[in-house]
């Protein structure tokens, strides 16, 4: 998130200033923390500081400690403060930061009402808010959000059902909730203070079962992916490409992705370039007749679309034609193996050359799995399994000019029960949502012209204990891709990696048995 507050400038400025090498940062007596727990604050492109809310220790046998922490580039801590709740009656479902004011989204479960909070960045409350009369829906949403308490992954936030808090730069917090039995959704747009700005809700009277996905803002909107579906038990999911303007909640895009009867397509990302104002859509084609995760794709498409949501150009680049000269042989066998590649990032560069970054997966048969199903139980017969990353190279007329394989050895991803009716882009968004992908952000310099891919690779090498290695593709302008390997392997009870300083990335190990958290700089070698 983007700094906005002065006084958060000038902190970290003076901060920065008195301690230049402080590098690492130690905090104590944490009971609980997840990744997105953490959040980088930017400057244009660049980080500047990070901001932090974690559980502490018990204040006393009837309160809980929350910890707000502000830090600079170089970790000195700025400033800080210390929350209290009653013990046990409060439920974190999100934290989040939109570059100048800091939101806390609790479940109060004496009350069975929603909470949220906001704080300016000098820490000063701005506002409250108190939601009641949460409907079916809502509940079974924050079930689905207390079943990923005990996990490392954001609860709630995941794309198959939970409450979320989503940040939007310049205008405030943007709420989402259900209608019915899940049949359609509704999103509150809050400014800093929590006053409501707009609020936009699924038609009443469509024939469609439908739930959002909100996943990038940018400087005027909001970008989400609809799924709609014609019943509640239909076994089809068709994905739309929605944009909605962060001022006034006005739905200016909403799109399927198959636009004509001939195609059968999974969407992988949408995003939007601010250099062209264009709309982007990526992913893979299929035969019309082939089933994903059966049949091989055939290749990946680039649709783009005008800000008034007319088609600019449509192009597929077959993996036996357009792509066959550039594919490096590694990676023809992982695509000859049914290996899908998922879009993690789309980076336009300062010479107009466009970079998509894209993580290999595959869903197999879970042996364990399958038995437990034939026993009656209720899990999924299917695992996924993480492989490589990859780096597409196009130049400013989307003419493909390389790709470049990053082997890694293959982790496991949890498959939810029924992902045979999502389709590989929604499957591969939910691996994304849920933290199950080894692919961890792009950083960039301000100019565009630099990138820094990074990703953890769990090396297993036979006879020896997994080592964590944290990998790093730099590229840019000079048309160079040099790989880094930093052995990032500790004791640690969960790891996590965030974007930094250039030069620098930040890894932060939480022990909890010590319940302490690690936070260091990590230079890279390139």
């Amino acid at each position: 998130m983007f700094v906005k507050n002065t006084l958060l400038a000038a902190a970290v400025t003076l901060a920065a200033s008195a301690a230049l090498h402080a590098q690492t940062q130690t905090l104590e007596g944490i009971s609980r923390v997840s990744r997105t727990a953490i959040e980088p604050v930017y400057a244009g492109n660049e980080v500047k500081g990070y901001v932090s809310y974690t559980k502490g220790d018990k204040a006393d046998r009837k309160n809980d400690n929350y910890l707000l922490d502000f830090y600079d580039q170089d970790l000195n801590k700025v400033s800080n403060i210390t929350l209290q709740k009653p013990a046990g009656k409060y439920f974190l479902l999100r934290n989040a930061f939109n570059g100048s004011a800091f939101a806390m989204y609790y479940y109060n479960m004496k009350e069975k009402t929603l909470e949220l909070e906001t704080y300016d960045t000098s820490l000063k409350k701005l506002g409250f808010k108190a939601i009641g009369d949460l409907n079916k829906a809502d509940m079974m949403a924050m079930q689905q959000s207390f079943a990923t308490q005990g996990n490392d992954q954001e609860a709630g936030g995941g794309m198959m059902g939970g409450l979320t808090l989503f940040p939007v730069p310049n205008f405030g917090f943007v709420r989402n909730s259900y209608e019915g039995m899940m049949r359609g959704f509704n999103l509150q747009m809050y400014d800093d203070k929590l006053t409501p700005r707009w609020r936009l809700s699924s038609d009443p009277k469509s024939k469609f079962y439908e739930s959002i996905n909100m996943t990038q803002a940018t400087d005027k909107y909001i970008l989400a992916t609809i799924m709609r579906r014609d019943g509640m038990m239909s076994k089809k999911i068709n994905a739309y490409m929605v944009a909605i303007e962060s001022a006034t909640g006005k739905k200016v895009f909403d799109m399927p992705v198959e636009t004509t009867n001939t195609e059968q397509l999974s969407l992988s990302s949408f995003t939007f370039d601010p250099v062209k104002r264009e709309f982007i859509a990526v992913g893979e084609f299929y035969k019309l007749n082939d089933k994903p995760f059966v049949n091989k794709s055939q290749g990946f498409f680039i649709k783009r679309f005008s800000e008034a949501g007319k088609p600019v150009a449509v192009k597929n680049y077959g993996w036996h034609n357009e792509v066959a000269a550039a594919l490096p042989a590694e990676a023809r066998q992982s695509v000859e193996d049914g290996f899908v590649n998922y879009t993690q990032s789309i980076m336009r560069g300062s010479n107009g050359n466009t970079y998509i970054v894209a993580e290999q997966y595959k869903v197999v048969g879970d042996g364990l799995g399958i038995a437990m199903a034939a026993l009656g139980g209720g899990t999924s017969v299917s695992k996924g399994k993480i492989a490589n990353m990859l780096v597409f190279s196009l130049d400013p007329e989307y003419k493909l000019n390389s790709i470049k394989f990053y082997p890694k050895d293959p982790s496991v991803a949890y498959v939810p029960p029924g992902a045979g009716l999502m389709g590989t882009g929604l499957l591969g968004m939910y691996f994304r949502q849920s933290g199950q992908f080894d692919y961890q952000f792009t950083q960039k310099n301000d100019a565009n012209s630099q990138f820094n891919v990074v990703y953890i690779n769990y090396d297993k090498e036979k006879g020896e204990a997994t080592k964590k290695v944290i990998g790093n593709v730099a590229f840019g302008d000079n048309g160079q891709f040099k790989l880094d390997k930093i052995d990032g392997t500790s004791n640690a009870t969960a790891s996590f990696l965030y974007p930094a300083k250039p030069g620098y990335v930040m890894l932060v190990d939480y022990l909890k048995k010590e319940k302490k958290i690690g936070m260091k700089l990590v230079k890279l070698n390139i």
